[in-house]
């Protein structure tokens, strides 16, 4: 295949990806959800347990395996990747963050890595593709178990 056609093709899936993904975002297109539930109706209860303070150390196992699932079917794997690299065609189309690094060059009030984490869940970074994602992702605790799970992403030195 010459180059010119093989630009062409990784363009046109790029951009038929993006579409997908605004599609979805804006529930236009469910791909295993049924209609009108979101993933906080189908998360479970909130335990007795008492809350993870942003940026703990002692995260709970199922803080982290909600905040997996969240993170599969809200669609950060999409942009992130399955590993938070952010190394697929989308994300680097996208220039979508390396969760994976830990670094986060929007966070200008230097706030605590899961706190900004939910900051940005909420509020979406400016500029960027990453949109909020708060109406989507309506309960705060299901927020801040994926915003435990990002975090968890972050390769330890």
């Amino acid at each position: 295949m010459q180059a010119p056609a093989r630009v062409l093709l990784a363009t046109t899936l790029v951009s038929i990806a993006v579409v997908l993904i605004v599609l979805y975002r804006y529930d236009l297109l469910k791909f295993g959800r049924s209609g009108g539930e979101s993933a906080s109706n189908s998360a479970p209860a909130a335990s007795s347990a008492p809350p993870v303070s942003a940026g703990s150390s002692a995260v709970s196992p199922e803080v982290v395996a909600n905040g997996k699932k969240l993170y599969e079917t809200m669609t950060c794997n999409l942009c992130h990747g399955a590993d938070g690299a952010a190394d697929s065609p989308t994300g680097k189309a996208m220039k979508a963050t390396n969760l994976k690094t830990g670094q986060f060059h929007a966070n200008k009030e230097n706030l605590p890595a899961v706190k900004y984490i939910v900051k940005v869940i909420e509020e979406g970074v400016a500029g960027t593709g990453m949109a909020s994602f708060k109406a989507q992702i309506p309960n705060e605790k299901d927020r801040q178990d994926l915003a435990e799970y990002v975090h968890s992403l972050v390769e330890k030195k």
